[in-house]
């Protein structure tokens, strides 16, 4: 069974954090992370990205962008592929800020007036009619279908539906609406449950914001476990570092399994040009402490029906942020754990059942499931980090940052920078 080596953190002996530098040389950052949420489409695919505001930094005129619509930092700019919404006012767009931005990469969620929202005189058609000459697409909240609104509603590419402050009826009825009666792609904001997300999408919705989809099931599905059923065997093999023939065995009474795993190990490759053939030829070629990680990824990479896409893109980044983080202070063997941790830390929502039970599937190290279960170990500042990065909760990322002695900026950045490692996987 693989075990933490003697890279992990000398603080992993009594699981204390290990700090990036010394207490006294730590000065938080002043200015507040711009973070980013994921939004998915109407199949629960990852489709692109909501820039969240601080109070500091409210809207662009705040913030410095690259040609791609992603935050500049000292540690460079990370670029994302899929759309980013940007807020901002048209005040903002008349200052310059488009010339920072990449039309293909970036949607401008227009706030203006009272309360961040439509109101007043905020709204310049000219300078909105700029912005889509530039190839530019505009977002509007509900407010944008008044009749005060009704010229500037050709412009708009999205219209935001804030389920916070609006009931569930009237949201389905705008949507039907907008797509009747506009070129406009409804959207959802913070969508809370699978009944609203249904209604939505059967109104027509496309794009949606919300954590609903990475909830586990109220009731264990018997139906992902078995799609898992060889995958999971697979895994404890590795884990126990059964010999390459037995594995190999395995892998032939599950030919599709033998597929996708292999064609998963050549594209995300060795660092090489060797193309791996075989299972005996991979684990010759790298070992097995790197095919359980390759191995796991598929749990996340191929989700059944049941399991929104978005959820294993959940995973991937989660595991992707803890890794980074965990590279600065432990060797790589433990930032695969670390890896492993923050995927494995929503295998109750991946495999249908609750945590501890799916987690007693596999054979794993001490240090993940202390970390997932109990908060505990070398991992669990990582996973605490992954998941306030998730839900942009700002004054927790702070607390964080002073806890851990890691500048909550940096986590906001690595965390982008997971976002960005996913894309390549199709996520």
């Amino acid at each position: 069974m693989f075990t933490t080596t003697a890279g992990v953190p000398r603080a992993a002996a009594n699981s204390q954090p290990m700090p990036l530098m010394q207490q006294e040389d730590f000065v938080p950052v002043p200015s507040p992370p711009m973070a980013r949420r994921m939004l998915v489409d109407e199949k629960r695919v990852v489709s692109g990205y909501q820039l969240v505001p601080s109070k500091a930094t409210p809207n662009i005129a705040g913030a410095c962008f690259d040609d791609a619509g992603t935050a500049k930092s000292g540690e460079g700019a990370t670029r994302l592929a899929k759309p980013t919404f940007i807020r901002c006012t048209c005040r903002d767009l008349m200052n310059g800020q488009l010339d920072k931005l990449d039309p293909k990469t970036v949607v401008l969620e227009i706030r203006d007036g009272a309360e961040g929202s439509l109101g007043g005189d905020g709204l310049d058609e000219a300078v909105l009619k700029e912005a889509r000459a530039k190839g530019f697409k505009l977002a509007f909240d509900a407010r944008l279908l008044k009749k005060e609104y009704a010229g500037f509603v050709s412009l708009a590419s999205y219209i935001i539906l804030e389920m916070g402050v609006m009931e569930l009826d009237r949201a389905a009825a705008l949507a039907r609406g907008i797509r009747s009666n506009t070129k406009a792609v409804p959207m959802a904001a913070q969508v809370r449950t699978s009944a609203e997300y249904e209604t939505l999408a059967d109104a027509g919705v496309q794009m949606f914001e919300g954590h609903w989809y990475a909830q586990p099931p109220i009731k264990t599905d018997k139906s992902i476990q078995l799609s898992y059923a060889g995958l999971i065997k697979l895994l404890n093999m590795v884990m126990r570092e059964a010999d390459s023939t037995e594995i190999e065995e395995l892998l032939k009474h599950e030919p599709t399994l033998a597929y996708k795993l292999l064609r998963h190990i050549n594209s995300v490759g060795f660092g090489s040009n060797i193309e791996i053939t075989s299972f005996r030829h991979a684990v010759l070629t790298v070992g097995l402490k790197k095919l359980f990680r390759w191995t796991a990824l598929l749990i996340t990479n191929t989700p059944p029906g049941s399991v929104a896409p978005a959820a294993g893109t959940r995973a991937i980044i989660r595991g992707r942020l803890m890794e980074l983080l965990a590279l600065e202070t432990m060797a790589p063997a433990d930032a695969d754990l670390a890896f492993v941790t923050g995927m494995f830390s929503m295998l109750d929502t991946l495999l249908g059942m609750p945590l501890e039970d799916a987690l007693a599937l596999v054979n794993l190290p001490k240090a993940i499931t202390d970390a997932i279960l109990s908060g505990d170990g070398p991992f669990a500042q990582y996973l605490a980090i992954a998941k306030a990065c998730e839900h942009t909760d700002a004054a927790l990322l702070e607390i964080l940052a002073v806890r851990n002695r890691i500048a909550s900026g940096h986590m906001v950045h690595t965390h982008l920078q997971a976002l960005a490692w996913a894309e390549q996987f199709g996520h």
